[in-house]
């Protein structure tokens, strides 16, 4: 809340009449406040990504965890997934994830890169952030039959984690590899991922709601940055919100919630709306680069072209050491 404040410092008279308006919000109010804040400015608040660079191949250790012999041997290989698939698939080593999530810094750097092909999305992103001691494999849309999020979670849980936890990185990082290979190529091999989840029947279901409903609100949010930024027109922001206002009053009761809604989420509407007039996408030094990286991957050494253009499919699996 107080980066918020922060963020509007250059309006004055606009915080204080806000501040003024929130003292006088009960309890039950000011939780609706506070979620409408989450959902409204989550994608410039709460996290702040930061790009690794440009990918220059397939093995991008920028952490410098792999060594040069295990880094060539898995290029090679996934050059060759690549050949006889068409699967892309992206290894990446960082320091750390900043104030992301690994789930967050997944999906940006998914975009950001266009791992796989476009149109066809079969790209796949395998993570470590070695500081933070998490890792994670993001499956593109296209995958998400082949590679399972149970199958992903496998890989992560019998491959990465016990290697991880040993220091022996290289040799975690070059399993999960070729287990994706084997997985993506239906190698008899594969088969050993597709046992049963050892967790708790609870967790994996938090899981997968925590990923797709971030992953919606960012594109929801997105196409809202987009739209509203060629309007130029704030006022619009507020009819959007008091429109969702009411969609949730009628799911959770008129009386109170709804009329609760319409006027806080017209509020952040407006709000919402003129910080994207007077940032709009693509203007350069605005908030929203930080949605979804800029750039559909590069063009880097040793013959790589960069990556197609691919995106993500918000499925997969995560994992600490």
């Amino acid at each position: 809340m107080i980066r918020l404040w922060a963020l509007l410092d250059k309006d004055k008279t606009r915080v204080l009449q806000i501040k003024k308006y929130l003292t006088g919000l009960n309890s039950s109010m000011s939780k609706l406040l506070i979620f409408s804040f989450c959902i409204f400015f989550l994608p410039f608040i709460v996290f702040a990504y930061t790009s690794p660079g440009k990918p220059q191949g397939f093995v991008n250790d920028f952490a410098g965890v792999l060594k040069a012999e295990e880094k060539q041997n898995i290029e090679i290989q996934l050059g060759e997934l690549k050949k006889s698939t068409g699967a892309e698939v992206a290894v990446v080593t960082i320091s750390s994830l900043g104030d992301e999530t690994i789930e967050s810094y997944a999906v940006k750097l998914f975009q950001e890169w266009g791992i796989g092909e476009k149109g066809k999305d079969n790209g796949l992103l395998i993570l470590v952030a070695l500081n933070d001691r998490e890792a994670r494999i993001e499956v593109g849309y296209g995958l998400e039959g082949t590679v399972t999020d149970l199958q992903a979670g496998q890989v992560v849980r019998l491959v990465m984690i016990p290697a991880f936890k040993e220091g022996k990185y290289g040799h975690g990082i070059t399993g999960a590899a070729k287990a994706i290979t084997d997985i993506i190529s239906k190698s008899p091999e594969a088969v050993v991922y597709s046992g049963t989840d050892t967790r708790s029947p609870s967790n994996p279901k938090n899981d997968i709601d925590f990923a797709a409903l971030f992953f919606i609100v960012i594109i929801i949010l997105n196409i809202m940055v987009r739209f509203l930024g060629k309007t130029k027109s704030w006022w619009l922001g507020g009819v959007v919100g008091g429109v969702v206002g009411a969609i949730i009053g009628l799911i959770w009761g008129f009386v109170f919630a709804g009329i609760g809604a319409i006027v806080i989420l017209t509020i952040l509407g407006l709000i919402f709306d003129y910080f994207v007039s007077k940032h709009p996408p693509g203007s350069g030094g605005g908030l929203w680069p930080i949605i979804f990286g800029g750039g559909r991957g590069g063009s880097g050494s040793s013959g790589f072209g960069g990556f197609g253009g691919g995106m993500s499919g918000g499925g997969g699996a995560s994992g600490r050491w």
